[in-house]
């Protein structure tokens, strides 16, 4: 008879391999996409893009238009990461790390 100690393989890497992040939309970006924020978790390796696709799946299609164009970031929209220090601006490929905080905003 065997007796089950822990998670097995599969769940330990299906643990091991999502993050989770926090995402704010600020001024325009808000207007625009309709939704003010939102927790979610993401596979390892997911990007910035990668996340407003999953708020896209999650809230609606007016969220990628508010945000993309094509599979980038639109070119008036600025993503940052809570860092510290503060806010820090972050391209649309960065790599995001579990317990990320992503805001989007329009740039001035």
């Amino acid at each position: 008879m065997s007796t089950r100690v822990g998670a097995t393989e599969s769940e330990h890497a299906t643990a091991e391999s999502s993050v989770g992040v926090g995402i704010e939309l600020a001024g325009l970006s808000l207007v625009r996409a309709g939704v003010s924020r939102d927790q979610m978790s993401l596979p390892d390796g997911a990007t910035v893009v990668d996340a407003v696709e999953r708020l896209a799946e999650k809230h609606g299609e007016p969220v990628r238009p508010a945000l993309l164009e094509g599979a980038r970031l639109r070119q008036d929209t600025v993503a940052h990461r809570r860092t510290r220090e503060g806010w820090q601006r972050v391209p649309g490929g960065e790599r995001l790390h579990h317990g990320d905080r992503i805001r989007f905003q329009v740039s001035d």
